[in-house]
């Protein structure tokens, strides 16, 4: 979601340099502003576009909450915490972690995979003293789209 409204008000910057660019450039002396506002609302739609693959790619990353349906199919498992890490993201107040899990579905052999989960900064404390081993839902098709209710 954050992507969307990111990515959303990058084009509306580009929109708002393009047509203030063309208006200050017909007036003699506003074009070295036209010029140079248009470059720094430029430069702005790109940082804007920039936050926006950020997001992007780490909800592309982050643990998933399955529906109802797919909660119904899931395989049960286990996470077992390999390694955490704070990063400097902050969403809705709680920073951005980022996990490292050996997942063992039932009846499935062992497989580690990186995810991005929002913690209290007292569930982060808590995993990383390590030996921590997370009650998981893993979809039966595709591996890597795994649920952990106590992290959710």
């Amino acid at each position: 979601m954050p992507s969307i409204v990111f990515g959303t008000f990058a084009v509306i910057a580009v929109i708002v340099a393009v047509v203030l660019f063309l208006v200050l450039r017909r007036k003699p002396h506003t074009r070295v502003g036209a010029y140079v506002s248009a470059m720094f609302v430029l430069l702005g739609a790109g940082l804007l576009a920039m936050g926006s693959i950020s997001f992007a790619s780490m909800e592309s990353a982050a643990l998933r909450i399955f529906t109802p349906e797919e909660r119904a199919v899931a395989v049960p498992c286990n996470a077992a915490v390999l390694g955490i890490e704070e990063t400097s993201n902050k969403f809705n107040g709680r920073y951005i972690w980022l996990l490292r899990l050996r997942v063992t579905p039932q009846g499935g052999s062992p497989y580690e995979i990186e995810r991005t989960a929002r913690l209290s900064s007292s569930m982060g404390e808590h995993l990383e003293r390590g030996n921590v081993v997370l009650s998981c839902l893993v979809d039966p098709t595709d591996h890597t789209r795994i649920e952990i209710s106590a992290l959710a």
